[in-house]
């Protein structure tokens, strides 16, 4: 069985677009309407408490102006790219519907509306939401590699390769591209390009973690393990507080039969984020390989706990319940997962019944 690892699947990092002043002034001036006024005055103001990082006190401030004017599509938007930035991809995504309901040629609307359905794995929205910035504006690389990203998560490599170069190709500096080419290149099978295509975006930019979390990944499929450990501690070194990064970098440890730094790695990515079923359930496994049945034990029953219909920790858990005698723990799991995976729990029941003992498999 595999592990679980974790392919950091990059987009364009969205910085706050508020609109400037100067901006606003000019339309409220234009229309000579006191609640445009008020509404401008708002939405300058919010702007800066966002530039400032005050995101809940912009957020007000960009209530009260939709409130005096709900037809402000640029208030709408500024609040929307906020709720972005928080991670509050749901309701950014509402207030992008808003302001390309108000103004359906906004293309920066449509675009960072399209990076937030990619944010939340609607992939098939995302790509509409990008092509329709395209049809705005042909040239927008952004679109293209952000396009290429959703794609790939289509299984739609070939459209997401195409959309990469031509992102690329309008704009040869932009590290995002590069990123999202190599992951559709990873996924079509293409490795040596995908290494190339990495490595590229990390030349254009050194310091990109999730670049290096990447790259290791793919040197970790190639059985290339010293390597994808080097990348995982560059990505680690970048950005400490990573538990994708750190959970590879245990799994890859692991591969090479060492241990105790598999299982250092994995419980620090537990510390930084303790509800990944998946770090749990890869945890349990290296115990398991390095002979430790009962920490395996917690640690799967822990996965279980998070993620009740993770079929495999049913199964090891199970397993492991039979090498130490205790039959009737093993049915218990055998009961839980007829009702999750019918046909891996028709081979469990197999196991418990000719008194075989399988080693414990890995996800």
């Amino acid at each position: 069985m595999m592990n679980q690892k974790h392919l950091v699947w990059l987009t364009v990092m969205l910085l706050v677009a508020l609109v400037s002043p100067a901006l606003a002034v000019g339309k409220a001036s234009q229309s000579q309407d006191q609640s445009w006024n008020e509404a401008a005055k708002l939405n300058n103001q919010a702007a800066a408490y966002a530039e400032s990082g005050r995101y809940e006190e912009a957020i007000d401030l960009l209530k009260q102006a939709i409130a005096l004017r709900p037809d402000f599509a640029m208030a709408h938007y500024n609040l929307a790219c906020i709720y972005q930035t928080q991670g509050r991809f749901a309701l950014a995504i509402e207030s992008f519907k808003q302001a390309v309901r108000l103004n359906p040629s906004f293309t920066d609307a449509h675009h960072h509306m399209g990076v937030s359905y990619n944010k939340t794995e609607h992939y098939a929205d995302a790509i509409e939401c990008f092509k329709r910035a395209l049809q705005l504006k042909p040239n927008r690389a952004d679109s293209l590699s952000e396009l290429g990203f959703a794609f790939s998560m289509l299984d739609l490599e070939q459209d997401a390769i195409e959309s990469c170069k031509e992102a690329i190709r309008l704009k040869p500096d932009l590290t995002d591209a590069y990123s999202n080419l190599g992951v559709a290149y990873f996924k079509s099978g293409k490795r040596t390009e995908a290494i190339e295509a990495l490595e590229h975006a990390l030349r254009l930019e050194p310091d990109y973690a999730e670049v290096y979390n990447n790259l290791g990944y793919v040197y970790d499929d190639a059985g290339r393990l010293n390597e994808a450990i080097a990348a995982y501690h560059q990505a680690i070194r970048l950005k400490p507080d990573y538990p994708e990064a750190l959970n590879n970098m245990g799994l890859a440890y692991c591969s090479l039969g060492d241990y105790g730094p598999a299982i250092e790695s994995l419980q620090r990515a537990i510390r930084l984020r303790p509800g990944m079923a998946g770090v749990h359930y890869n945890l349990g496994y290296v115990y398991s390989k390095a002979g430790r049945q009962r920490q395996a034990i917690e640690s799967y029953k822990q996965a279980i706990l998070l993620k009740p219909d993770l079929a495999e920790a049913h199964n090891n858990l199970a397993i492991l319940y039979l090498q130490r005698g205790e039959r009737a723990l093993a049915l218990e799991q055998y009961g839980l997962l007829k009702l999750i995976n019918y046909e891996m729990a028709e081979k469990l029941f197999a196991v418990i019944y000719k008194d075989k003992i399988l080693n414990v498999g890995r996800r």
